[in-house]
């Protein structure tokens, strides 16, 4: 939509009737939507908007620009009283629809798009009066879904507080075209303006898109690493999308942090869940940039499964740039439209439900949860993840099962696999473990519930901790072993025997590691069973490219609590 913004603000309109003002936003609504009239349940089958005045003021329709989709028209001569409904659609249809009320017939009246677009009214000026997302959960999944049926606004108070304020029509007809909806409720909006993302449209631009259409008039500027901005203007047809022009152009690989004001609000007063949004000039992910860290393949019934990616990097990535398959066979498929983006050090759980996640996970962070277009599907019983970047080099890859899970759970369902430490490499399956009870089993968005802190010595062989207690309680759960040689291109062995000599758990065998690595046991043999409580010795071996060879050990007691 950005590249057709000119286009709405710069057209103008000549009227008639001087004496008449065109609506302020909200004065005039869209209450009802009829996009798929086919087939009858009584009304004809004819697409058509209701539009509605909540102003007290008679009001210019002449002019007014009907956004629908990629296609924009322009409302007749004409006014709109205080209280009225005026029924729009084709030149064809207005015969048909008289009936039912007063008509505007709209030359090149759009085709209203029954699979869901953005609908739009504004001023010849180019100011917002009404905007709503369309889409077929409007109608639910029940008996209205199947056509033949409008969406109605069930509270012209509240008219952008959607999906809430929307509802199928109960009419026995399919609709209400020109009198007052089926239901009428009041549907208080308490809900703040979320920001889906922030990018910079061009070295001097950020677009900040919110979830909602938000009134950037008179909102006064924002501040970019503390310095003004120019007046924030609208991005889109349904103000959504913020354009901040900064003061001067920021650095490169730097991240910007913009102040929003506390000014700005959505139509019913409500200010941004977040006062500060952080973006920066992107980057393309090399290898091991970017990793897997959470997956959610078998959720509980009616949640959605989910893939958190990590950035392991001090770069800025965009997410409209990545892309997942699962397998190395499969069609890998962009994760998204949206400019979403990956800060250095953060994460992001990706899902295609709607679900409030941070209502079952207690430790979900939601500002972390982001709805992509399209995932591959995760398969209960183990699968692959392969991540591209634009060109489709691998960036990183996972193998994963639900032998990876703890093995005294009594089932795998809703428990997500987590890495132990984010950095790990997403390939080994013993760097990923079950999420913990304490979350409910699940972290998207957030810091995993189990996380080994690097305590790496400057060389040599050293432990997370001298003993541990594999029961699920997030303490002491699994111990890392963090191996550095010193020197470069070392290979590594790394062995756990019992207090009988005999080898129990290769935990690594001639793995490649350059200056070293980190490995992670779990308490499990090399066969995944529950190896007895008692002391083990964990030995360490190494050589590299000059020829030198050594050799560690220690010790780590294994517990049951």
């Amino acid at each position: 939509m950005l590249p057709l913004l000119p286009l709405y603000l710069s057209v103008t309109a000549q009227t008639g009737n001087a004496a008449y003002t065109f609506p302020v936003t909200g004065g005039i609504v869209i209450t009802e939507i009829m996009a798929d009239p086919t087939p009858s349940r009584g009304l004809p089958e004819r697409e058509y908007l209701e539009i509605f005045s909540r102003s007290r003021d008679t009001l210019e329709l002449k002019g007014i620009m009907l956004i629908a989709g990629n296609d924009t028209v322009y409302l007749p001569d004409g006014l709109i009283t205080p209280g009225e409904r005026i029924i729009l659609c084709s030149t064809g249809s207005r015969t048909d629809l008289l009936p039912f009320g007063r008509v505007m017939a709209v030359k090149s009246f759009p085709t209203l798009n029954d699979a869901g677009e953005l609908i739009a009214l504004r001023t010849p000026g180019g100011s917002l009066i009404h905007a709503v997302s369309y889409n077929p959960e409007y109608l639910g999944d029940g008996p209205r879904s199947g056509g033949g049926w409008s969406a109605e606004l069930t509270d012209p108070d509240n008219p952008f507080h959607e999906p809430d304020a929307w509802s199928p029509s109960s009419d026995p007809s399919g609709g209400t075209p020109g009198r007052i909806n089926s239901i009428v409720t009041a549907v208080p909006d308490t809900r703040c303006p979320s920001v889906i993302a922030a990018w910079p449209l061009s070295p001097g631009v950020i677009a900040v898109l919110f979830d909602e259409s938000v009134i950037p008039e008179g909102s006064g500027p924002w501040l970019a690493d503390g310095r003004e901005t120019m007046q924030a203007v609208s991005g889109d047809p349904a103000d959504r999308t913020l354009l901040v022009t900064l003061a001067r152009e920021p650095d490169q690989g730097t991240v910007l942090t913009l102040q929003i004001p506390g000014a700005l609000t959505d139509f019913a007063g409500n200010q941004p869940c977040i006062s500060e949004v952080r973006t920066g000039f992107p980057s393309d992910p090399a290898p091991g940039e970017i990793m897997f860290n959470e997956l959610m393949p078998e959720p509980v019934p009616g949640n959605s499964e989910y893939i958190e990616l990590f950035n392991n990097s001090g770069k800025v990535f965009d997410l409209s740039a990545l892309y997942l398959a699962g397998n190395s066979k499969a069609a890998a498929t962009a994760i998204t439209g949206l400019h979403r983006q990956l800060l250095p050090g953060n994460c992001v759980a990706l899902t295609t439900g709607r679900e409030k996640f941070a209502s079952f996970y207690p430790c979900a962070d939601e500002k972390s949860v982001f709805h992509a277009d399209r995932l591959p599907v995760l398969p209960d019983d183990g699968g692959n993840l392969i991540l591209y970047d634009r060109s489709l080099n691998v960036i990183d890859r996972v193998v994963y099962s639900p032998g990876m899970h703890m093995i005294f759970l009594s089932g795998t369902e809703g428990v997500a696999l987590e890495k132990v430490s984010p950095e790990l490499a997403s390939d080994v399956a013993s760097n990923w473990h079950s999420a913990l009870g304490i979350c409910n089993f699940a972290t998207p968005g957030a810091p995993n519930s189990i996380i080994i802190e690097d305590t790496s010595e400057s060389g040599g062989l050293s432990l997370s901790s001298g003993r541990i207690s594999p029961d699920g309680d997030g303490f002491e759960d699994l111990v890392s072993v963090d191996v550095f040689p010193g020197g470069e291109g070392n290979v590594i062995t790394v062995t756990l025997f019992n207090d009988r000599g005999y080898p129990v758990r290769r935990l690594a065998e001639k793995v490649t590691a350059d200056q070293g690595s980190r490995f992670v046991w779990d308490g499990l043999s090399d066969s995944g069973e529950r190896l007895p409580a008692g002391l083990y010795m964990v030995i360490a071996e190494s050589f590299n490219t000059t020829g030198s060879s050594r050799r560690w050990k220690k010790v780590c007691a294994l517990l049951y609590r």
